[in-house]
């Protein structure tokens, strides 16, 4: 099946800030589906000297978010970069003009759309995703219906005393002694009940009615909603561009940076679920942690390449860069009954040289569309709020294996199942 990528870019690295003439303009590089470029963007004087306070960027690499938002306290725009270099990365966030968080977006085109978030009076031309409080709690009820039968039970238990009462008898011989007084209760109670304002919201096949579905009499109180069937489809990249995109109705999830201790985790929750991930390993923590690398090749999940070190392979020779995924290759195969096929670069930098050499070791590329910043959140609830303003459909994730992800993995997927989406894996 043929992947159709977007040309959006997915990654925007500074590479330059200066005043030209009364001019403020960044040189960045842009990476997209068909490779890289350079390009020259004229922003205001305003984005110019808050950019500026965040320097020097001398001697370190500067990936620029593509996800301004707004800050409704002090009533601007604002954005974050991330410096890196060999040792340590660090996020840092700046203000920024309404006319800039503009170009970001447009930078992302219509690839990555939030679910349509209810638009701010001040902000009317962007499309910007904004989390709606209570939104995220909304999600996971999926037994209203439970609450709903309790009243209703209670509500036919009255009428019963009260035709009691009237003249003794429960049911006449008419044809309406047929029908199910505890189901004609809660049907009644539902359509007065304030709970269907809320129903709506969630994407779910079962509550896009008033009417509450039948409840089998053997099922026990306590049985939890059987998650929906999920086929998982393999996808064959084809290697003649970076992959960004997946068709509408289709998913996927990939981690990065094992295997850890996490590892099976993550794979026993994707098991439990009927999906499955990519798993992008890094070779030396393949050497340490063989097993892990043993255990999601051994229950269906593709594992690929994340270098051997970790490294900003853009700045290697090509010599380096031939041992470096060599050495990766041989270590995850060893641990594996077949060979690695998929390559995704640290920190997503890539350039041509880059991408022949994997080429050349008969490994594909392979980026993302969606990114959480999990590896930044302090909680559970951060990750899963970036998947409710987000269009899922369609989208790859990057995720990575730490705590909070695995916190938050159970209702991401069931989250995603309730989109009615087709889960991918690349291959």
């Amino acid at each position: 099946m043929p992947v159709h990528p977007a040309n959006a870019a997915r990654m925007v690295e500074l590479l330059s800030l200066e005043q030209r003439q009364g001019v403020y303009q960044m040189e960045v590089g842009l990476t997209h589906s068909s490779g890289s470029a350079r390009q020259i963007l004229i922003i205001d004087e305003y984005t110019y000297v808050q950019l500026s306070m965040l320097g020097p960027f001398a001697g370190q690499r500067v990936r620029l978010s593509l996800y301004p938002k707004w800050d409704p306290f002090r009533h601007s725009f604002f954005s974050s970069l991330i410096k890196m270099n060999q040792t340590f990365s660090e996020t840092l966030y700046y203000a920024c003009s309404e006319e800039y968080a503009s170009q970001l977006v447009k930078a992302r085109q219509e690839e990555e759309r939030p679910a349509e978030p209810e638009p701010a009076a001040h902000v009317p031309s962007l499309e910007l995703p904004q989390h709606r409080p209570g939104h995220l709690k909304r999600s996971r009820s999926l037994r209203p219906a439970r609450a709903i039968l309790l009243r209703g039970i209670l509500f036919s238990c009255l009428i019963a005393l009260f035709l009691l009462r009237m003249d003794g008898k429960l049911f006449s011989n008419s044809a309406e002694a047929h029908e199910d007084p505890l189901q004609a209760a809660v049907a009644a109670d539902v359509s007065s009940s304030p709970l269907i304002n809320i129903i709506p919201v969630i994407q779910t096949a079962a509550y896009q009615s008033s009417e509450v579905p039948a409840v089998p009499e053997e099922a026990p109180e306590d049985t939890p909603a059987a998650a929906p069937e999920t086929a998982v489809e393999e996808i064959e990249l084809d290697g003649n561009s970076y992959e960004y995109s997946l068709p509408q109705g289709y998913v996927a999830l990939s981690f990065d940076d094992g295997p850890s201790q996490y590892t099976r985790q993550i794979v026993d929750i994707l098991d439990e679920y009927g999906v499955a991930a990519n798993f992008l390993f890094i070779g030396q923590n393949a050497s340490s942690r063989p097993a892990e690398v043993r255990y999601a090749n051994e229950h269906g999940m593709p594992v690929g390449s994340h270098s051997w070190d970790h490294s900003d392979m853009t700045r290697n020779s090509p010599e380096e860069n031939r041992k470096n995924l060599e050495r990766a290759s041989r270590e995850l195969e060893s641990n594996m009954n077949s060979a690695v096929t998929i390559f995704r670069p640290p920190y997503g930098a890539v350039n041509d040289e880059l991408a022949a050499e994997a080429k050349r070791q008969h490994m594909k590329l392979l980026l993302w569309n969606r990114d959480p910043e999990d590896w930044k959140a302090d909680n559970a609830p951060q990750v899963l709020r970036y998947f409710h303003i987000t269009d899922p459909s369609g989208g790859i994730y990057l995720l990575h294996e730490k705590a909070v992800t695995v916190q938050a993995l159970p209702e991401i997927i069931e989250y995603l199942q309730a989109q009615g989406l087709k889960f991918a894996v690349f291959k």
